[in-house]
C-alpha cells in the first residue's frame, strides 16, 4: 500500500476538491495560455437558474467567478470553448424547430465583452440534433456546428461559429449533395488554417451502396472541396481523420472485404494532399494472430472479420507512423413483461476490448495490443474508456470491477515500444458508489491531464491534474 500511495502521489499535480457546499462544475475546458482552467456550473448547490464562470490557475486554485445568465429567460447551456485568451460560452433557445444560439466571450480576467448576442437563428432544426464542438489540432481555432434539418430534394446544410484569430465567423455550409442523399459521420473538424473539413456517407443512384466523402470548407470565400474515400476491393468501415499543417489530410479506417458487413479484415492508411485528391494509399490486412484472438479457425476460413470494432482514434507517431485504437461496441435490445402486465423494451450497452494497432511510416503493422474488458449497462455514463496521450506512452481509464480490489477507476499504459502493463487501480480511495466522470476526462497538453469523479460517502467533487510520462 506505501508503494501504491507513493505511485499516486508522484502522479498527481494538483486537486480541486468541492464539496456539498460547493457547485459541481457542468464542463471544464482547459487554457493553454496560462495552463488553468474553466468551469461552467450553477452558481449555487440549491439553484438551477443561475449559471456562473469559474476560472481557476494551473495548481486549481480558485480566480474568479462571474454569473453567466438566467435559466428562467429559457436559455439553457449548450457548450464552452476557449480560443488563445478568448472564453466562449454558448447558449440556446429552443421553440419546436426555431433554435437561436447566443453568445458570452469573456478574458482571462472575466470581464465580458460580449454577453447573450444572437450568432445564429436557425429555423429548420429539430430538438434531437447534436450540437458539436471541436478543436483544430492546434487549438487555435475552435467550431461549433449543428446539422439543418431540409427538404430531401433541397441541399444539405449545417450551421456552424468558427472562433478563432481574434473573431469569428457565423454562417451555415451548403453541402453539394441533397439532404437525402448525404450523412454527415465525424463531427466538423476546424484546420490549422481555419478552414472546416467533414466527413460523411452518400448515396446516389450511382451505387447501390454508400460511399465515403471529405469534404474542405473555406468560409472566408464560401469555396467547397470534396474528394471520394474509395479504394477498389474493400469497404471502409467508419474512417476518421487529422488535418496536419499546411492542409493535407491523413485518413484511417478498418476496412472488409464482404459487401455490407461490419467485420474488420484490415487497416487503410491514406492521404489526402492540400490540392484536396487522394494519395498515398496503403492497405494492411490482419494477420492470422490478430483474427484469432476474436475468432474460431472456422469463422476465419470463411472470410470473417473482427465483428463489432469501431475506430475512435488516430494517433501520429514521430517517426511517420500511426497507431489506431479501435473498441468493440454493440447494443441488445431485450423486450419484457413487468408485474402490472405493461410491455417495455430496454437497450443494452456492450463496450468490450480495446484494439490497438501500430502503423509504421509505409503502411505496415508492426504490433498490435488487446486491452480486454467487459462493460455492460443500461446507460454509457460511465462505460467505454478515456484516454490521455503522454510523451512516450498512452494512459487508458475505464471504470471497472477486479476480484479482490472491487470496483475501481484502472489505468493501463503503454509504452511506444508496445509494452502494455497490467492494469491497476488509479484511485485509492474509490469505492463501488462512487462516479467516474469519463467524459469530463481533458488532455490538458502533451504531459498533463485532468480526470474528475464523485466520492459518494463525502459527497466531493474531485478534478485530479495528473502527470503523462
Amino acid at each position: 500500500m506505501k508503494v501504491f500511495l507513493l505511485l499516486w502521489l508522484q502522479t498527481i499535480q494538483a486537486e480541486l476538491v468541492l464539496d456539498k457546499k460547493q457547485p459541481r462544475p457542468l464542463h471544464i475546458e482547459y487554457i493553454p495560455i496560462d495552463g488553468g482552467i474553466i468551469t461552467v456550473s450553477y452558481k449555487s448547490p440549491s439553484s438551477t437558474r443561475l449559471f456562473a464562470l469559474h476560472k481557476y490557475n494551473a495548481d486549481l486554485r480558485h480566480e474568479w467567478s462571474e454569473e453567466l445568465f438566467d435559466q428562467s429567460t429559457g436559455e439553457e447551456f449548450i457548450a464552452l470553448a476557449v480560443v488563445d485568451s478568448q472564453i466562449w460560452a454558448f447558449t440556446q433557445k429552443v421553440e419546436g424547430t426555431r433554435r437561436i444560439i447566443y453568445g458570452y466571450l469573456a478574458n482571462l480576467q472575466g470581464r465580458f465583452s460580449i454577453r447573450g448576442k444572437p450568432l445564429l437563428n436557425l429555423e429548420s432544426v429539430p430538438r434531437t440534433a447534436r450540437l458539436e464542438l471541436t478543436y483544430a489540432p492546434n487549438r487555435r481555432y475552435a467550431c461549433l456546428s449543428i446539422p439543418i434539418r431540409a427538404p430531401a430534394d433541397q441541399p444539405d446544410k449545417i450551421a456552424y461559429i468558427l472562433l478563432g484569430g481574434g473573431s469569428y465567423i457565423a454562417g451555415e455550409w451548403e453541402l453539394p449533395y441533397r439532404e437525402k442523399e448525404i450523412e454527415i459521420r465525424r463531427p466538423i473538424q476546424p484546420g490549422h488554417e481555419g478552414h472546416l473539413y467533414a466527413l460523411g456517407t452518400v448515396r446516389t443512384t450511382n451505387s447501390p451502396f454508400p460511399q465515403y466523402f471529405l469534404f474542405k470548407l473555406a468560409p472566408e470565400v464560401s469555396l467547397t472541396l470534396s474528394v471520394l474515400l474509395e479504394v477498389e476491393g474493400i469497404y471502409l468501415i467508419e474512417p476518421t481523420f487529422r488535418v496536419e499543417r499546411g492542409g493535407a489530410v491523413r485518413i484511417a479506417a478498418f476496412y472488409t472485404q464482404r459487401r455490407g458487413a461490419h467485420q474488420v479484415q484490415g487497416l487503410l492508411f491514406a492521404r489526402v494532399e492540400s490540392g484536396f485528391f487522394l494519395s498515398n494509399i496503403r492497405q494492411t490486412p490482419l494477420p492470422t494472430e490478430v483474427l484469432q484472438r476474436f475468432l474460431s479457425e472456422k469463422q476465419i476460413a470463411r472470410g470473417r472479420g473482427i465483428p463489432d470494432l469501431f475506430l475512435d482514434h488516430l494517433i501520429p507517431r514521430g517517426d511517420g507512423g500511426m497507431l489506431l485504437i479501435g473498441e468493440q461496441f454493440y447494443i441488445t435490445t431485450s423486450t419484457f413483461r413487468d408485474f402490472y402486465g405493461f410491455w417495455y423494451t430496454q437497450e443494452t450497452y456492450h463496450y468490450e476490448d480495446i484494439v490497438i494497432f501500430a502503423i509504421d511510416s509505409v503502411g505496415s503493422l508492426e504490433w498490435f495490443r488487446v486491452i480486454p474488458k467487459a462493460q455492460v449497462g443500461t446507460s454509457d455514463h460511465e462505460l467505454s474508456y478515456s484516454l490521455l496521450v503522454g510523451p512516450e506512452k498512452l494512459y487508458f481509464f475505464y471504470r471497472g470491477y477486479a476480484r479482490g480490489v472491487g470496483a475501481q477507476v484502472f489505468v493501463i499504459v503503454l509504452d511506444a515500444e508496445g509494452e502494455l502493463a497490467s492494469p491497476r487501480p488509479f484511485i485509492p480511495t474509490f469505492r463501488g458508489t462512487d462516479t467516474f466522470y469519463r467524459k469530463l476526462t481533458r488532455q490538458l497538453n502533451n504531459r498533463e491531464g485532468l480526470l474528475t469523479y464523485t466520492e459518494s460517502a463525502g459527497r466531493r467533487f474531485v478534478i485530479t491534474r495528473v502527470s503523462l510520462d
